[in-house]
Formats: structure tokens, sequence, C-alpha cells
């Protein structure tokens, strides 16, 4: 069995501090205890010439992200005969496309591509992204985004412990999703979203079958964003629905804080998960099915590929087409089928806890790892 020193460089803001897609795919997969005797983890914003097997660069790195920089960095690497592992779960090469989204600029997508080509290896999180990566890299390792079990619901469990704890969490799961549908009968129903301040775009997808479910059910139905609005003209088109606009501090928002808070505060009646059909969206992943499944909450999601091959229809969530009848039809049914709610919410949470947390894709990280160190 191998044993690797792998150093991380995250992807940062002006903060200083990880993004939460660092969290997510690096930060904290790696230092799970599942990979207690095969990875040693070193992380941070540069890397300084440490022995370590292979420097791991996250998206863009750094808020400039500098050709001459990269070199550098590639050359500091290789000269202590390490390999360079790049990291990308998103197709920026297609974000100026998209309507109201400011992609990166000529220069940053020069070094994307200097990037590409060099390394050693690139782990990526969907088919799409990896069909667009392998055309400059061949190298490419698809591993899904999961989520870390330690920050589910407050638990950090032993992993020693783990598979009779796995029997535990279950049945806690099964608990919360049924603990949110009695809550949720006896007060307003909750439409809830949650994500980054970039989809602007989806939300007014949806805003129709939006404005026209809140009239039918008038005062019993509430809508909660979590983020996801990014621009005042969007707030403004939302003037009539029932809204709470859900605000956190920086620190709460922090990710690993704000996943033991998602996963244990939030009681919505149903989540959304609406998603344009678009060339760059064609490549990301279906992170919020696993954020809403961790919530015990039955959710809708567009029929796009990021849902579509583990969304199972009327099974862990409503898979619909984006036109807004289809989408006042899945909302309709869900908010007045209580039962539908907790099947949904149930076997979400059951394939959250059996198919996509850390411990699961360990084999699969050890395996990439071997392929591309050696």
């Amino acid at each position: 069995m191998s044993h690797y020193k792998i150093h991380i460089l995250y992807e940062y803001g002006l903060d200083l501090r990880p993004y939460s897609s660092a969290y997510i795919r690096l930060l904290r997969p790696l230092t799970h205890p599942v990979f207690h005797d095969d990875l040693e983890i070193t992380s941070g914003l540069v890397y300084e010439g440490q022995k370590v097997d292979a420097v791991i660069l996250d998206r863009f790195w750094r808020p400039a992200f500098p050709l001459a920089k990269v070199k550098q960095l590639l050359a500091d690497v290789r000269s202590t005969g390490a390999k360079l592992i790049y990291t990308l779960d998103d197709n920026f090469f297609e974000l100026a496309n998209e309507k109201n989204k400011q992609g990166p600029g000529e220069e940053l997508l020069q070094t994307l591509r200097f990037v590409i080509r060099q390394a050693n290896g690139i782990v990526v999180t969907t088919p799409m992204l990896k069909e667009v990566v392998t055309e400059s890299n061949s190298n490419v390792v698809i591993i899904p985004n999961v989520l870390d079990d330690r920050l589910l619901d407050g638990r950090r469990l032993p992993w020693g412990a783990y598979h009779f704890s796995l029997r535990q969490q279950l049945h806690r799961l099964r608990n919360v999703a049924l603990r949110n549908s009695h809550f949720l009968e006896r007060k307003k129903k909750i439409i809830g979203y949650m994500g980054t301040f970039t989809h602007d775009n989806d939300l007014m997808m949806i805003l129709p079958a939006l404005q026209e479910v809140t009239a039918r059910y008038a005062d019993q139905v509430e809508l909660h964003i979590l983020g996801v609005t990014g621009r005042s003209a969007t707030l403004a088109a939302l003037q009539g629905i029932p809204l709470r606009v859900i605000n956190l501090s920086p620190e709460m928002a922090a990710y690993p804080n704000f996943l033991t808070w998602f996963s244990r505060c939030i009681q919505w009646s149903v989540a959304v998960a609406p998603l344009c059909d678009t060339a760059f969206n064609r490549s990301k992943s279906d992170i919020k099915f696993l954020d809403y499944s961790a919530t015990g909450t039955a959710g809708i999601f567009s029929h796009v590929p990021a849902y579509a091959s583990t969304v199972r229809h009327l099974e862990t969530g409503w898979l619909v087409e984006n036109t807004t009848e289809a989408w006042i039809e899945a909302l309709d049914t869900l908010l007045s089928n209580r039962r539908l709610r907790y099947k949904l919410a149930r076997n979400a949470a059951r394939y959250l806890y059996r198919e996509r947390i850390v411990p699961r894709y360990a084999p699969q990280w050890l395996d990439a790892l071997r392929k591309f160190i050696g």
C-alpha cells in the first residue's frame, strides 16, 4: 500500500480563506480519517519546495492567476521530483457565453490551458467536464463531489466505528426527514433555494411558476432564499412573492460551519434546484442534490445532465423539464402531498449516506493518486 505526501494549493479569495469548492473537493475529503494510513496532507497558499510526492493545484488558485507565476510553480514542483495534479469542477471556457455572467478573461484562460496541458494528472467532477479537458490532456480521472460525513447534522464520528455509525446515521436521517415533515405540517410550507451568488438566471427561469404556486397557496407558502441571487433586479422581480432572504455572517458562511448548520437547522418542505440547460451548466455536478439530501428535504431538480444521472425521478427527487407548466406541476404536487415529500426525502438521505460521502470514494482517490504519481 502506497503512502503519499500531498501539498494542496487551494483556491482562495482576497480574504485568504479557501473557497467552498476547495473544502468540498479537496480539504475535507483528503483530510478525512479514512486516509489516515495512506496520505499525509499539508495545504496552504504557496508551495515552498518541501519534499512531497505531489502538489495539487486547485482551479484558479489565487485572486490573480498569472501565467508566469504558474510556470514558476510548475518548475519548482518538478525540481523536487514531485508531480503536479490539477483539479477542476467547472467548464470556465464556456462561462463567458452565459447571460449576465462575467467569465474569466483571455489571460486567465491562457493560464488555464497551460495548466491543463502540463499537469501530470487532472481530477474533474463530471463526465462532460472530462470530455472538455481530455482534448488537451488524456490523463483525467472523474471523482464526483461527495460530502464529509463528519459535518452532517453536527456529527463527528470515529472511523473505527463507521460501519455501525452508518446504520445509526441512516436511522437519524430518516428521523430528520420525518421531523421536518411533521414540523412543517403545523406551520407554513416553505419552498427553499440554496446556492452560490451566481444563479440569478436559474431563479428567473422558474419565476412564473413560483408566482403561480405561491398565489394558489396564498399565505400558506413562503419562499426562502439562501445565497443564490447577486443582483438587485432579481430581488425586485420577486416582489409579490412571500419571501425570506437568509443572510449569514462571513464566519457562518465558511463551508465547514455552513454545512453543519445547514444540515442541522434547515426545515424546508420542498427544495428547488433549477438549472438552465447551457453549455457551461452541462459540466456542473449534482452537489445541490447532496446538500438538500443532508437536510431531509424533498427536492425538485431540472432534468439536465447535472442531475439526470443521479436523481431517480419520484424515488430520490423530482426531475422536471424546464418549462413553467412542469415546474408548477412539481411544486404543486409536492406541496400538497406530504407522503411523497417524505418518501423522496428519506430515499435521498439514504442515497447520500450509502453512496456519496467521503469514505465511499476513498478507493477512487487512492487509485487516481497511484495513476498520477506512480
